[in-house]
């Protein structure tokens, strides 16, 4: 629906946040009557099922506790449930079928699986489990009749797969009348080259959306003024102010602290940066990526002490953290205290069994403290989770030395 440009106010009052019309006939301002019709939704009239809402707006329930109407506004796919474990709207209601059941119901009520454009879930689900090709990804990025926001998706999860498919995809997309995939390729692009990222991204410094902008002005942090050309230079100070601006509006928020501060420690300002961590651990005693970060300013001034401290600051309060651990274990490497080192990176890779990187890390530590055949089962084991490809390649060499 967002795809045909319809809006909030369509259906509800701008004002008093009331629907305009009762029942299905707030659908019926757009679709025709034959589908608020038992030979559409083949359910009898006044029957838990036979409303629009029941079947293309399920209720569901945010953050635990508030039970709301799905604004997706999908049509049910229980053949995605039977594949992939998604939850659908027949078997909210028919709890006692299975999905299996509700697939081939629908096939014989309409002849065909009612896919309608909805063709990107076994794609992003596959790059979630780590098995996704970037020729995948792009072509679902380039891919005009799926929605923007899995198009977008898309691109971020294109960003750990930068190759020769996935770059020109993603210099593609920043050229996309949409705002949303182009400031999600901006994200993905983060990690390219100096050079390789300014002449990319350098042009959305004069994107006409400001979120775009200040995206790009972020993906360009550590760009020095004075090194690029005069015409350009003005467009890039305005990025960096506006960037600000955006952080200092939501400095009531720790997020906002930590981008803020992220941003400050790329160009170089590192005291300034130490404080914004510092305010967002105060503003928020569970804000994790705040210790993490923080850290990590001390390991680039050689304070290992003093990041040590933060990180068992953080471990107080939450001690099953995966990052929090990987960077306690990465520490511990660093002070070579092996069997602590060991320790809080198995925490890690066991608190987080998905992160193919905190299982790499742990197997190359227990193969460089001697323990070869534990890193190679511990690979085994996790690949057996979740399949990756750098664990692959690893489990291949090792199994391959003599």
């Amino acid at each position: 629906m967002y795809e045909k440009g319809v809006t909030c106010s369509d259906c509800h009052n701008p004002h008093s946040l009331e629907l305009k019309a009762e029942g299905d006939n707030v659908c019926l301002q757009c679709h025709t009557p034959d589908y608020a019709t038992e030979q559409h939704h083949f359910h009898e009239p006044g029957t838990p099922g036979s409303q629009c809402v029941d079947c293309h707006m399920p209720a569901k329930t945010f953050m635990q506790v508030d039970a709301r109407r799905d604004h997706s506004f999908r049509i049910p796919r229980p053949d995605l449930s039977d594949s992939l474990g998604t939850p659908n709207a027949c078997n909210q209601c028919h709890t006692d079928k299975d999905a299996a059941w509700a697939t081939e119901t629908l096939k014989q009520w309409y002849g065909h699986l009612p896919s309608g454009h909805q063709q990107f879930a076994h794609t992003l689900h596959a790059a979630r489990q780590g098995r996704a090709s970037s020729q995948s990804l792009a072509r679902l990025l380039g891919n005009t009749r799926q929605p923007d926001i899995a198009r977008a998706t898309a691109a971020h999860l294109l960003g750990s797969q930068l190759d020769g498919a996935s770059i020109p995809a993603l210099a593609q997309a920043l050229n996309s009348p949409s705002g949303q995939i182009r400031q999600a390729a901006i994200t993905a692009l983060q990690s390219l080259p100096l050079n390789q990222r300014w002449s990319l991204l350098a042009p959305l410094l004069n994107d006409p959306q400001r979120v775009v902008r200040i995206s790009a002005a972020e993906a360009l942090a550590d760009v020095p003024v004075s090194e690029v050309p005069l015409a350009a230079q003005q467009s890039l100070m305005n990025g960096f102010k506006e960037f600000e601006q955006a952080q200092a509006h939501n400095a009531d928020t720790p997020s906002a602290r930590v981008k803020l501060a992220n941003f400050l420690l790329a160009q170089g300002y590192e005291k300034r940066a130490e404080e914004e961590y510092r305010q967002a651990i105060q503003l928020d005693r569970q804000w994790m990526s705040a210790y993490v970060n923080l850290a990590d300013l001390y390991r680039r001034q050689r304070k290992e002490e003093a990041g040590e401290k933060v990180l068992m600051e953080g471990l107080k309060q939450q001690p099953a953290n995966a990052d929090l651990n990987h960077a306690m274990g990465l520490l511990k490497v660093r002070q070579k205290a092996s069997t602590a080192a060991l320790d809080y990176l198995h925490k890690a890779a066991t608190e987080a069994p998905d992160n193919s990187h905190y299982q790499y890390v742990y197997a190359i530590a227990l193969d460089s403290y001697g323990q070869r055949p534990a890193a190679i089962n511990w690979l085994r084991d996790s690949l057996e989770r979740r399949p990756a490809e750098s664990l692959e390649r690893l489990l291949h060499q090792w199994k391959n030395e003599p």
